[in-house]
């Protein structure tokens, strides 16, 4: 019998999460002169390591100008979910898809979407998550509140 590390945990847990909400907003934080634009994704992927896979629309200036790796945020959400992911991570840019379809945990969906010309794939090394409880707080009972509003007024 095997046991899961609390890292091994972590990722399955944020992996569910995040194939739940499946959109985001990618933002990076580079501070480069020349930025990737913020980004509504979707169809992403994760693998065993954690790391995010995704495409975004090549941008119009040629791909060199831009660093190939940067500060990045993704933010997971969906509506009607009582949760979020907001997380930070390195985004890398990849160029040169032969890491991508080297990992056999990619999709074939996923690997013909990198393929594309129109777009260009990003994989995000997690640094740092945060799962949010976005659920509504259940409602006070109006009299306790009232009393205990009355009681700190006075005491």
């Amino acid at each position: 019998m095997t046991f899961a590390t609390s890292q091994e945990l972590q990722v399955g847990i944020l992996k569910s999460k995040i194939m739940e909400l499946q959109s985001a907003l990618f933002f990076t934080e580079s501070l480069s002169i020349v930025k990737l634009p913020t980004h509504v994704i979707s169809d992403v992927e994760l693998d065993s390591e954690g790391q995010i896979w995704f495409v975004i629309p090549k941008p119009a200036m040629h791909i060199e100008a831009y660093d190939k790796e940067m500060a990045a945020k993704l933010d997971f959400f969906k509506k009607g979910k009582d949760f979020f992911v907001k997380l930070r991570g390195t985004a890398f840019l990849q160029t040169d898809l032969a890491e991508a379809n080297g990992n056999a945990e990619l999709s074939a969906g996923m690997k013909a979407r990198m393929s594309d010309e129109e777009v260009i794939a990003v994989k995000i090394k997690i640094q740092d998550f945060e799962l949010v409880d976005n659920s509504p707080k259940p409602a006070q009972n109006w009299l306790r509140a009232s009393r205990s509003q009355l009681s700190s007024w006075f005491f």
